[in-house]
């Protein structure tokens, strides 16, 4: 079984959003999913940044 590993930076506060609520749709991760991987765990981490957090997607095939 083949795995991989994406870690997905997101700016979480953008000042040109006034309800300051964001959808994002991650393109590489749509893209491997549509090769047939699939997520096996999600982990959240926050960074120094305050606006910014980071999503690592683990796939496996």
């Amino acid at each position: 079984m083949a795995q991989k590993v994406i870690t997905v930076n997101i700016n979480v506060y953008e000042q040109s959003v006034t309800n300051r609520h964001s959808a994002y749709e991650i393109g590489a991760v749509n893209r491997y999913l549509d090769e047939g991987w699939v997520i096996k765990q999600t982990m959240h981490s926050p960074t120094a940044a305050p606006n910014w957090t980071n999503i690592t997607f683990i796939l496996e095939k």
